[in-house]
């Protein structure tokens, strides 16, 4: 290529070329170019804040602060605890406790609290579970320490601890069962109720009471012997009936028991007349001739009839009535001859003995005299005179 040819190439390459496309975008009007968009905005994040920071010594000291005060709580309540169950600090004192027939631990622990024997009633019934002594504890009245720990506590109320409290009571000879059973209810020993039940029902191992039908509630009437006990209080009625029972068994001696054998009556018709004995007879002297009398009328076909004011109050105190010698009971022996069905009374060893070793004598009547004794007599014309003199102490019916 010459220098000319080159030239017009160069002049050829600095033109623009515009092409041309003629009317064939005159449709759509002006060409304009978009407008550019704006440039888009960051998204705010959320700030974050800023940790507060402590010293790690801080931390140290906060760590062992709630450590030394935790030990110190946990200190001072397991000493609390310790001192309940240990008794470390309570006084030296006495205190009565009562546990009823069918008291529940619940029961039983809150009236420990209320004694001050205790202080946190959740602790000892959790003791007694622990221990298996939550039904170790028995009825009764206990004269126990606040001193006591919880294991002296548990030990204490049982029926065999030494701390039950005891009444000391005097059964005097001639009372009958009813008398009995008052005099026990109204020293906290045992309810009249639960003790005429017992006589009246439960089984008592003894052999003199066989052949005696259950279900009367005087039927240890004459067995229950008078005499100084002491009892529990709170205590359960065939508990008590034994006491009474058990010395009367012990207190009859081989001559007496000799003497039950060889007699023709049996040991309860025995005691029955022991027991009219003592309830007529004013003084020692005048007891075996008042068990002569009984013998010489159950002897003699013609005066059959032992005629005794005692069984006739008796039987009227049985039906709720007043003293009549007319009284329809089966106790009334103007009406019926021989022994009444059972003893009117609990006659002491002097009375039984009187009838076991009766003084002889042909006396078939006694009367009281104004003189506070009894008059004996060996025919009715006698005694009738004395009846109508002005000697005589007629009975007051009630």
């Amino acid at each position: 290529m010459n220098e000319n040819e080159q030239k017009n190439l160069r002049q050829d390459e600095t033109q623009v070329f515009t092409p041309d496309f003629g009317n064939t975008f005159d449709d759509y009007g002006e060409y304009q170019e978009p407008a550019a968009e704006p440039p888009a905005k960051a998204e705010k994040r959320p700030r974050r804040l800023k940790r507060l920071r402590f010293p790690r010594l801080f931390w140290v000291l906060l760590f062992v602060g709630i450590a030394v005060g935790l030990g110190l709580l946990a200190a001072k309540w397991g000493w609390k605890w310790a001192d309940d169950v240990l008794a470390l600090t309570r006084p030296d004192e006495y205190v009565e406790v009562e546990i009823n027939d069918n008291d529940d631990l619940d029961t039983i622990t809150a009236t420990l609290k209320e004694a001050g024997a205790i202080e946190y009633e959740w602790l000892f019934k959790l003791y007694c579970k622990f221990t298996g002594s939550e039904n170790y504890f028995d009825p009764g009245v206990y004269k126990i320490k606040l001193s006591y720990d919880y294991h002296a506590l548990v030990n204490n109320l049982m029926a065999s601890a030494g701390s039950r409290e005891v009444i000391t009571l005097m059964i005097m000879e001639g009372a009958d069962c009813y008398e009995i059973f008052d005099l026990m209810e109204k020293n906290g020993v045992c309810s009249r109720e639960k003790l005429e039940d017992a006589a009246a029902n439960y089984k008592f191992d003894y052999e003199f009471l066989k052949g005696i039908p259950y279900g009367q509630t005087n039927r240890l009437e004459g067995f229950l012997f008078p005499d100084t006990y002491e009892f529990y209080l709170k205590d359960e009625p065939q508990n008590v009936l034994a006491r009474l029972l058990r010395n009367f068994n012990a207190r009859l001696t081989e001559e007496d028991l000799a003497a039950i054998e060889e007699s023709e009556y049996s040991l309860r018709e025995l005691l029955t007349m022991a027991s009219i004995v003592e309830g007529e007879a004013a003084n020692d002297d005048e007891r075996p001739k008042v068990a002569s009398v009984m013998y010489n009328r159950l002897n003699n076909w013609e005066v059959p009839k032992l005629g005794m004011d005692s069984t006739v109050f008796y039987g009227a105190k049985l039906m709720g009535t007043s003293f009549s010698s007319e009284l329809d009971s089966p106790y009334n022996t103007y009406l019926y001859p021989g022994i009444p069905v059972g003893p009117i009374c609990n006659p002491g060893l002097n009375s039984i003995r009187a009838v076991l070793f009766p003084e002889e004598t042909e006396y078939y009547y006694f009367a009281t005299g104004k003189d506070g004794v009894n008059h004996f007599f060996t025919n009715s014309q006698d005694f009738e005179a004395f009846v109508n003199s002005d000697q005589y102490a007629p009975i007051v019916p009630d």
